[in-house]
């Protein structure tokens, strides 16, 4: 029996690392609270260790399959981009609605 899959038709308990992201991850901290920084850094270690996807409420981006946000806080969103099977990297930390479009976008004809 195959595990259930999680956004983007991963396996819900896929253990990832980080990729790229860390100067966004550098720039976000700077302003941030300990609390904020508290919070961020558990769904980051979450997306690490497989529990991210039972843990945390997980918005998938339809235009762009491989990007996903991740409800941290009321207020604080964090749009990941999966690289591949077992990589990821951060594109955006902050508050919700001001993620950045990143990548590609699907027109319609």
């Amino acid at each position: 029996m195959n595990p259930p899959a999680g956004p983007g038709g991963h396996p819900a308990g896929s253990r990832f690392r980080l990729a790229l992201g860390l100067d966004v991850l550098g720039a976000w901290a700077e302003a941030a609270t300990s609390s904020e920084k508290d919070v961020v850094y558990r769904a980051l270690f979450a997306m690490t260790d497989g529990s991210l996807f039972r843990t945390y409420r997980i918005i998938d981006d339809f235009q762009r399959p491989s990007q996903l946000f991740v409800i941290v806080t009321d207020r604080l969103v964090l749009q990941l981009l999966i690289n591949c099977l077992d990589s990821f990297s951060i594109l955006y930390i902050g508050p919700c609605g001001g993620a950045a479009v990143v990548g590609p976008t699907r027109n319609a004809a």
